[in-house]
């Protein structure tokens, strides 16, 4: 009975040391490939993405982020009116949602960078009716 509580400890310990040594330089080094190279997995670097507050709709640690000061809230959403998560974001998100810098639209989405039938803002270079155009910082966009 004894030996066979050691010999599971012991596979369980060698079990959790062989997946540590696997995924350890993995998580240490990230993805090896070059951002050129088409890959299926999906990149979440600070400068692509913008979190959206589920609070009020506003990108979170923005000027406007929970600053209800002058501003009305959606009777459909409950969000501010024209933040850029007003009436966009899923219904069933519980925490910050991403928008995409590249193309203003909720990062993973089926519509996140799909250019096909969509046009680009003039202004700010999103998809036109993302609900990061026009909306997000200036000085934070590629």
């Amino acid at each position: 009975m004894i030996t066979k509580r050691i010999w599971i400890g012991a596979t369980r310990s060698l079990c959790v040391a062989a997946g540590l040594a696997v995924a350890l330089p993995v998580f240490l080094a990230g993805c090896a490939q070059s951002n050129e190279l088409a890959h299926d997995h999906d990149h979440s670097h600070a400068s692509h993405v913008f979190a959206i507050c589920n609070d009020c709709g506003e990108i979170k640690g923005s000027d406007k982020c929970c600053k209800p000061e002058g501003r009305k809230k959606c009777p459909d959403c409950g969000l501010f009116k024209d933040s850029p998560g007003c009436c966009k974001l899923p219904k069933d998100a519980t925490g910050p949602v991403a928008l995409c810098a590249d193309c203003g639209e909720i990062k993973g989405s089926d519509k996140c960078c799909k250019v096909e039938g969509r046009k680009k803002c003039p202004d700010c270079g999103m998809f036109k009716g993302s609900p990061g155009c026009c909306k997000l910082p200036k000085d934070e966009k590629k």
